[in-house]
């Protein structure tokens, strides 16, 4: 079957998405299929190359997800679309299935593109927030997506969907998955003394790293490594300035890049995830837990759906510092902690790999 991936993001990121859509390519090539990638995404187009799979890069324009990108999408979007019908008839072979990623090509591509016979499959990576619930297409989104299947990546997200009004039949839900476990670092990352926190997320408000660190404000048994980069930068810099002044010592550190990632959830004692909106999945969890580490997250995240609550992972309500610092508290424990690991590494490994994901997508192609 020939498969073609679309993606015209805002911004890219190497993050979860990028990461699902390049195993989610891998896997269909390696099934047998012909892959193909055209988009502006240039962590996509990096990888796609590496990967020696068939891509060319296209540049429409700004998606409708902001303010002005919504406005000027009224004057854009015929060129827009001009340029993705070309790409598409480019093509040296017509694709049999599209596997679209960003509002641009949904709004504009999905009724031709069935029309002339391929199947449209929507991946819904990104959370629902005012971007989607306040954008003035989305009445049109919601009439392209009925001549679509719209793939959300967790059963929270497809009922956000469902809740919205899109159609119940048309929305599926397809967890995402995790490569196998890698074998433990020659060169380990360092383990500090006391409890050992982490976390790997955005420094944006809906990701909760400040609700982190208020639920760790009473807890002096823990040293806590943040990972990540973002708008609430200068913000999560007070509050560890402030916790340092107040415990007299520095406790708290914040790196905006590790080189490996599986190293570093082997040096924690625990992982947080603790995203306080909608996170529609939540991979850093999955590759944790995939490393044998005990790790809470909240019930925003898509994966919490996945797993079973307080036998594989704990799930905590979204944005309360007080029952968070209550799930940390009790995995102090380190027998709680080992029999905790165990359970959400299994779990990841019977139901939440790369390969099961695949083969989820490839039944719905057929």
């Amino acid at each position: 079957m020939k498969i073609l991936f679309t993606r015209f993001p805002l911004e890219s990121a190497d993050g979860g998405a990028e990461n699902q859509t390049q195993w989610l390519m891998e896997g269909l090539r390696a099934r047998g299929h012909t892959i193909h990638y055209v988009g502006s995404c240039p962590v996509l187009l990096e990888r796609a190359h590496e990967l020696k799979i068939e891509n060319e890069k296209l540049n429409i324009g700004p998606p409708p997800v902001t303010k002005f990108g919504a406005i000027s999408f009224l004057w854009r979007k015929n060129t827009m679309k001009k340029a993705l019908m070309h790409a598409i008839e480019s093509l040296p072979e017509k694709p049999d299935v599209i596997f679209m990623l960003s509002l641009s090509e949904k709004l504009l591509l999905t009724e031709w593109v069935v029309k002339q016979g391929i199947k449209v499959f929507w991946i819904e990576h990104d959370r629902i927030g005012p971007w989607l619930r306040w954008n003035p297409w989305l009445s049109s989104f919601k009439k392209s997506s009925l001549h679509a299947t719209i793939i959300c990546v967790s059963e929270v997200s497809r009922k956000l969907y469902v809740e919205m009004g899109f159609d119940p039949g048309k929305v599926v839900s397809i967890p995402n998955g995790v490569p196998v476990a890698l074998p433990p670092s020659p060169d380990p990352f360092p383990h500090p003394s006391g409890i050992h926190v982490g976390t790997v997320a955005r420094l944006d408000p809906e990701k909760g790293v400040d609700v982190l660190i208020h639920a760790i404000a009473e807890l002096p048994e823990i040293t806590l490594s943040i990972v990540g980069k973002g708008s609430q930068e200068s913000y999560i810099r007070t509050l560890i300035t402030e916790d340092t002044e107040r415990m007299g010592q520095q406790r708290i550190h914040l790196l905006s890049h590790v080189d490996d990632l599986s190293a570093f959830y082997r040096s924690l004692d625990i992982f947080v995830l603790p995203s306080s909106d909608h996170d529609p999945f939540g991979l850093v969890a999955a590759e944790a837990m995939s490393c044998g580490t005990a790790t809470i997250v909240t019930d925003a995240c898509g994966i919490s759906g996945s797993i079973a609550a307080n036998e594989e992972t704990l799930v905590v309500p979204a944005g309360a510092p007080s029952e968070l610092a209550a799930a940390i508290r009790s995995l102090f424990d380190p027998d709680r902690r080992r029999e905790l690991a165990k359970a959400g590494k299994e779990a990841v490994r019977t139901r939440l790999t790369v390969v099961e994901m695949v083969e989820k997508y490839e039944q719905i192609l057929l």
